[in-house]
């Protein structure tokens, strides 16, 4: 019979491993996956512990706040162009703010509850992300904004007639 080798179990995921005095974990990955979890609760980086990031957090929420208004108190005739033209923006890479605000699962699914998030804290009004989303997937991308933004899915096809395929025919 051979002999029995000890196990020890890897205290981040629990997982089985040949015993060895000085390893504690089963894997490289698993022991910064500790030590990341152990300083990010000795040095929390979020907005109730650094100023910096609530005011970026605040001036966020500040600007998409103010994206739907001005969406929202425009004429509907207008409102399509203006949220193509945020997705434009967002998409080149030219502001990342209006990319991260377009992005963010807390404004495309927003809790019904926050009605900060909402335009006149009504949740009847879509957040920005919202109405670019939906702009989305009804427009010939067919796809999430994160996707569109993100240049996931190419560009839609706008109709025009290239000079050079036309001779071509």
């Amino acid at each position: 019979m051979p002999p029995r080798t000890r196990q020890s179990t890897c205290p981040e995921c629990g997982t089985a491993f040949p015993y060895r005095s000085g390893k504690r974990f089963c894997s490289s990955s698993c022991r910064k996956a500790e030590s990341q979890k152990r300083l990010r609760k000795a040095n929390p980086v979020n907005a109730q512990s650094c100023p910096a990031t609530r005011r970026e957090q605040h001036e966020i929420y500040e600007l998409a706040a103010r994206m739907a208004e001005t969406l929202y108190t425009m004429p509907p005739g207008q409102r399509l162009g203006y949220i193509e033209e945020i997705i434009q923006l967002a998409r080149s890479g030219q502001c990342p703010r209006i990319r991260k605000i377009l992005t963010m699962p807390a404004l495309i699914r927003p809790d019904p509850t926050k009605k900060h998030l909402f335009y006149q804290g009504r949740k009847s009004y879509c957040t920005i992300s919202q109405a670019a989303n939906r702009y989305c997937r009804a427009s010939p991308w067919d796809a999430g904004i994160a996707d569109v933004v993100r240049g996931k899915v190419p560009e839609p096809p706008t109709g025009e007639v290239d000079e050079a395929l036309d001779l071509v025919a």
